[in-house]
C-alpha cells in the first residue's frame, strides 16, 4: 500500500526547482534570474521556467528595480493539509512565515492535478495558488460560509 506523501514531496518534481528555492532563502536581499542562473551554473532560460511556476505558487515574488526584477523567497511554509478534489486533483495548504519582517503571514491554498504526461519523477503539477494574508482570513471564512450556507444550502 502506498503511503501519503507531503506537499514537500509532491509539488517540487526536480532537484532544480529546490536548488532554486535553496539559493532564494540564503540570499539577503533578493536575485536577478542571472545572479540566480550563475549561482546555480544553469541555464538562463530554465531559471525563468522555475521561477515564473514558483510565482504562480506564491513561493517566491519579485520587486522591479529598474529594468531588473529581483526575485526573493516568500517565507518559509509549513503543510498544514490537504484536500482531495477527485482521484486526480488535490488542494494543498500550507502556512507561510515571512522571510522579511514588514511582510505579513499568510496562507496558501496550491492546486495540482495529475499529468499522465509528465515524465518526472512526480507526475503533479500545480496549476495556480492563492495566497490570504493573515489579517484577511477572517472574511475569507465569513463569504466561505455565507457560500455553503446560502449558495449550497450546507448547515456550518
Amino acid at each position: 500500500m502506498n503511503e501519503v506523501e507531503t506537499s514537500k514531496d509532491v509539488e517540487y518534481d526536480t532537484k532544480n526547482t529546490k536548488k532554486v528555492i535553496e539559493t532564494l532563502n540564503k540570499s539577503v536581499r533578493g536575485m536577478t534570474i542571472t545572479d540566480v542562473a550563475h549561482e546555480l551554473k544553469l541555464n538562463r532560460h530554465t531559471i525563468t521556467k522555475i521561477l515564473d511556476k514558483l510565482l504562480i505558487e506564491k513561493k517566491a515574488n519579485y520587486d522591479e528595480k529598474g529594468p531588473a526584477k529581483i526575485f526573493y523567497s516568500s517565507g518559509v511554509g509549513k503543510f498544514v493539509g490537504r484536500v482531495d478534489q477527485g482521484k486526480f486533483e488535490t488542494l494543498w495548504i500550507d502556512t507561510f512565515k515571512p522571510k522579511y519582517v514588514e511582510e505579513d503571514e499568510f496562507l496558501r491554498i496550491n492546486q495540482t492535478k495529475h499529468d499522465h504526461l509528465i515524465r518526472a519523477s512526480s507526475k503533479f503539477r500545480s496549476v495556480g495558488a492563492i495566497a490570504i494574508k493573515k489579517r484577511n482570513l477572517i472574511n475569507l471564512i465569513r463569504i466561505l460560509k455565507d457560500v455553503a450556507r446560502d449558495e449550497f444550502k450546507l448547515n456550518v
